[in-house]
């Protein structure tokens, strides 16, 4: 059960604590992002400059997805996601991808043309090239990773919810 073994604790006070828990995420994830545009502003546009903030946003968002599926959470928030919003999770995911692909083409288009091109026609055909290339690479590659990470987390959540059925009707099945 969880890290420590946990005592019986008051619902409200549970309930507040998860909601600081969510706050101080929430605000480590803005500072996160804040340290990341600073450091893209102060000392260029470099991946080894921001690598720690990087790591701290994919390895958060890489827990939460593993330790929700592995609850059993995440296909019921996908569940109540579809039963509340207009667009299915699905369908984000989807947007997310191309979005992805396209933010990726975009930087690699712009720090083409402004690292590698002597003139401002060249610049514009740096740009198109690469952007156009990484487009065609980067897009279908999120699509697929998202999706292929989406399906795992949730055919994953879908069965730990199916065993701790089986296991609350067994266990009932035994008391009665």
């Amino acid at each position: 059960m969880g890290f420590w073994n946990k005592k019986m604790v008051d619902e409200r006070v549970y309930n507040a604590q998860n909601k600081i828990y969510r706050e101080i995420y929430i605000l480590t994830m803005i500072i996160v992002i804040v340290s990341i545009v600073v450091k893209f502003y102060r000392f260029g546009v470099s991946m080894e400059s921001v690598a720690t903030e990087m790591i701290i946003l994919i390895g958060a968002s890489l827990y939460y997805g593993f330790r929700s599926s592995q609850l059993g959470v995440f296909s019921d928030e996908v569940e109540l996601h579809d039963a509340n919003s207009k667009f299915s999770y699905s369908t984000k995911q989807l947007i997310l991808g191309v979005g992805f692909g396209l933010v990726i083409a975009l930087f690699m288009g712009i720090n083409s043309a402004y690292q590698y091109a002597d003139s401002s026609s060249q610049a514009i055909e740096y740009f198109f090239v690469v952007f156009i290339v990484s487009l065609i690479i980067y897009v279908p590659l999120y699509l697929l990773l998202l999706f292929a990470a989406f399906k795992s987390a949730l055919n994953k959540s879908q069965k730990v919810n199916s065993k701790m059925l089986e296991e609350d009707d067994d266990e009932a099945g035994r008391n009665q």
